[in-house]
């Protein structure tokens, strides 16, 4: 048996919405609305297994293609501050294999008359792949749908 070493990442994505902290955090709030901005590209469908949103909740998502499973993400909260952060981890499967975890941080921060949102992903790909990669193009896809889609005034 090989050992694969993990790679770990830590990214700092930084958005502007023209939208209050408040709306830009209930995006994130409702797991419905969510669901539709998070996917982390537009081939990819997010289905709600469970969905929690308190301190100690747990998120869990399913990522589609085509109608089949292609990973499994669970988040757990760890602190949330209604119009001003988010703190989660994330666990990212594909099928009974561990992939990676992230601690992912978002704080919501009051710029002119909207928000700027600054996303911090601290990684660990547990094989050594190519997740680190796939993490912050995921989140970059999510973050430029929310802007566009959900937030927008």
């Amino acid at each position: 048996m090989t050992h694969q070493t993990m790679a770990h990442r830590t990214e700092t994505l930084e958005r502007t919405y023209a939208a209050s902290p408040a709306r830009v955090f209930r995006a994130w709030e409702d797991p419905e609305v969510r669901r539709i901005w998070g996917s982390p590209s537009d081939d990819v469908e997010i289905f709600n297994e469970a969905a929690d949103f308190r301190v100690g909740g747990e998120d869990v998502q399913l990522c589609m293609v085509g109608g089949e499973a292609v990973a499994r993400v669970v988040g757990r909260y760890l602190d949330i501050v209604p119009d001003a952060r988010i703190v989660y981890s994330e666990s990212i499967s594909e099928g009974s294999v561990l992939l990676g975890v992230s601690l992912v941080s978002a704080e919501f921060i009051a710029a002119g008359g909207g928000t700027r949102l600054v996303l911090t992903l601290q990684t660990a790909a547990l094989d050594g792949s190519d997740l680190l990669d796939g993490v912050v193009a995921g989140w970059s896809s999510a973050l430029a749908r929310l802007g566009g889609k959900m937030v927008a005034a």
